[in-house]
This record gives structure tokens, C-alpha cells and sequence, in this order.
């Protein structure tokens, strides 16, 4: 198992600029992936490669090409 970077959802909303809530409802709706390393929204983590993926699935460019 190689060590990735995990990111505390403050610190993605903060990259992003947008709200820890926005954050947390891409994860609801499965567009983000998480890691929960206890109980409670302040355990939940963001892999490195999730917000790669986000990034890629969600951009414009990916979009126009696939259409």
C-alpha cells in the first residue's frame, strides 16, 4: 500500500473556494470520493487521486470531448 495524501474537507473547500458543504454534498451524491478515519464530518478525508479524478470527470474539456 503506497502512502497518499489525505485532504481534511476545510482545507478542499479552501483550494476550491467554495463552502466545507459543498464539499460534503459531492461526497453524498458519490461524485467525490472520501475516506472516514473515525466518526463524525472532522474524520472525513479526501484522497489526492479523488480530487484528480473530480477534477477530470467534472471539467469542460473532458465534457466536449465526449460529446
Amino acid at each position: 500500500m503506497s502512502a497518499e495524501t489525505l485532504y481534511p474537507v476545510a482545507e478542499v473547500a479552501e483550494m476550491w473556494r467554495c463552502s466545507r458543504e459543498h464539499v460534503y454534498e459531492q461526497i453524498r451524491r458519490g461524485r467525490l470520493r472520501s475516506v472516514q478515519i473515525g466518526t463524525g464530518k472532522a474524520k472525513t478525508r479526501i484522497p489526492e487521486s479523488a480530487l484528480t479524478d473530480f477534477v477530470e470527470k467534472n471539467s469542460r474539456r473532458t465534457k466536449e470531448r465526449a460529446a
